[in-house]
């Protein structure tokens, strides 16, 4: 399947959507409840897995032999010998007979993940067992989202939660020294530190009767523009979201890595950090995306999510509020309510006087708009675009109520790394994650935080533009039939890249990595310059050609022994 735009349902306009939860699920739902099958699930139907043919063992981050197809080692000519590719495959399945519609959105919508947690709830052992899951990622998060900001260079160590000098926030040109010599350090001249203020969740408020407001911080890198090759540019922003952990300007050794082998066992054990010289592990990574952007012409904005790194507040699961925050960031960087900047000069400018400043002078709602996100960013990348273009439901709330959707014509798509987005029944086939939707539900009502999405996204993508997705095939966010079938309800751009190698992106193979950057800056390009075609994409035409897209490149603990 190559990556072409194709006409879309038209555009969901704000005041469509009647408000109120039962309404909004109608919408959502659209699409599962036809008289006959959709192009989505006709597409989907045609990428159904077929049976895996062979066994192989994948080191991080599964640790176990896992099922897989017989593919050729060189898929260019397809012949020679072969090599067992492992894939990560789904543990839901529609009954036999189901006639509710799509059985991935129908059967994991917020209502009745949240009414299997209250069966749960009743049986001592489940609630015991889902329990102590939830209280191991109640915030303060100690043990998941250590702020390591600072710790092995004091430079850059600052409160949250205080009254910040912009100053002391590590900029990109801090990244040049060695032994790090990162090349966003060239982006220092065109780099602003900015400030954001945002409520409180609902955790917050509502368990901890916390009250006021917190900051976001992080970096807004001015762009040239996107050049469409006649001799015009064209000025736009993507906003990147981190992954879970993920602090912006922490420090990451370049001889670092993530894991150990035991020599006993042959299992992968996971570094743990900070360490003597690595903050957190992945930002090197993830800074090269964002350069890649910005010299690509982009305006970029990136800033760590509430209750981590750089920003303050106490909880930093509540997904759903983190889509939230990038339109308070939009809203923010219009009018300067809210916002301090320190300029790439050294002015410290706020309120008023930020007016005008960024967004290359245009209003939020007309610059050109990318959504990314990583790991945990793509759920409230995929919130984020949920609320929209199909409608803005309080999950987290006691009673959820949904209104219109917000409207803005000018994003432009999504980029989703590492995703979440196709919702809670494409969960993998394995031990370690059979209860995360017992544990999804049990937040959302005895928590009121929305960590992993419903399914609420995913019945929604085929009114999103277009989107991008780039994934490992043993990825625990979702299984590839998840990804597949996000990639189906797309209807306009889209794209999906693949490596042989796990969730977290930093332990792919350099080849591996540097190929999905290059493809995500060809694909955002062409979202801004309205390529009818997004040229070069690997093209497949079912789940096992699919697969066979990955070239014989492996996350090294995962490498199959022999020639």
């Amino acid at each position: 399947m190559t990556a072409t735009i194709t006409t879309r349902p038209a555009r969901l306009r704000p005041g469509t959507v009647a408000s109120g939860l039962a309404a909004a699920i109608l919408v959502l739902q659209l699409g599962a409840c036809s008289s006959g099958p959709t192009e989505a699930q006709r597409e989907a139907a045609a990428s159904t897995p077929p049976p895996t043919d062979c066994t192989a063992w994948v080191g991080t981050d599964r640790n176990a032999m896992m099922g897989g197809y017989l593919l050729p080692r060189d898929p260019k000519n397809g012949k020679g010998a072969k090599v067992c590719v492992p894939v990560l495959m789904t543990a839901n399945r529609p009954p036999a007979g189901y006639a509710g519609g799509n059985y991935y959105i129908s059967e994991f919508t917020d209502e009745k993940l949240k009414a299997r947690w209250r069966a749960c709830k009743k049986d001592p052992a489940c609630f015991k067992r889902i329990d102590s899951q939830m209280q191991r990622w109640l915030p303060p998060n100690k043990e998941r989202a250590t702020r390591s900001t600072g710790v092995v260079d004091p430079s850059g160590r600052i409160d949250p939660d205080g009254n910040v000098d912009l100053k002391q926030i590590r900029r990109p040109a801090f990244f040049a020294r060695a032994p790090y010599r990162e090349g966003i350090a060239e982006a220092d001249a065109r780099t602003y530190v900015v400030e954001f203020t945002a409520p409180r969740d609902t955790f917050e408020r509502i368990d901890l009767k916390m009250t006021g407001d917190i900051k976001l911080r992080g970096w807004y890198i001015e762009g040239a523009g996107i050049d469409d090759g006649k001799g015009k540019k064209t000025r736009a922003l993507v906003v990147m979201a981190p992954g879970g952990g993920g602090q912006l300007t922490a420090i990451q050794h370049p001889d670092e890595v993530s894991y150990r082998i035991d020599e006993k066992t042959g299992k992968t054990v996971p570094v743990n950090f900070p360490n003597a010289t690595t903050e957190t592990m992945g930002q090197r990574w993830w800074r090269e995306n964002l350069y890649a952007l910005n010299k690509a012409g982009f305006d970029v904005l990136a800033y760590d999510r509430r209750g981590e790194g750089l920003s303050g507040g106490f909880s930093d699961t509540n997904t759903l509020e983190q889509g939230e925050d990038v339109f308070r960031a939009l809203t923010a960087l219009e009018t300067g309510r809210g916002l301090r900047i320190l300029t790439p000069r050294g002015e410290s400018l706020e309120g008023e006087a930020t007016r005008g400043r960024l967004l290359a002078g245009m209003p939020a709602s007309e610059i050109p708009l990318v959504l990314g996100g990583y790991s945990r960013g793509s759920m409230s990348t995929a919130w984020a675009m949920t609320k929209n273009y199909v409608a803005q439901c309080s999950f987290d709330m006691p009673q959820p109520n949904c209104t219109p959707p917000k409207g803005l014509r000018n994003i432009r798509g999504a980029l989703l790394l590492s995703s979440f987005a196709s919702g809670a029944g494409y969960v993998g086939d394995s031990p370690d994650l059979a209860d995360r939707n017992l544990f999804l539900g049990g937040m959302a009502a005895e928590h009121h935080i929305v960590f992993y999405p419903n399914s609420s996204t995913l019945a929604g993508m085929d009114r999103w533009p277009a989107a991008f997705f780039g994934k490992g095939l043993w990825d625990r966010a979702e299984t590839l039939e998840g990804t597949v079938a996000a990639y189906n309800r797309i209807r306009g751009l889209k794209e999906m890249v693949l490596a042989r190698g796990p969730h977290s992106i930093e332990t792919w193979p350099e080849s591996d990595r540097a190929y999905l950057r290059e493809r995500m800056v060809v694909f955002a390009k062409g979202l801004i310059v309205g390529g009818r075609t997004i040229p070069g994409a690997r093209p497949w035409k079912d789940f096992k050609s699919l697969v066979a897209t990955t070239p014989d490149s492996w996350e090294p603990s995962s490498r199959p022994k022999g020639p």
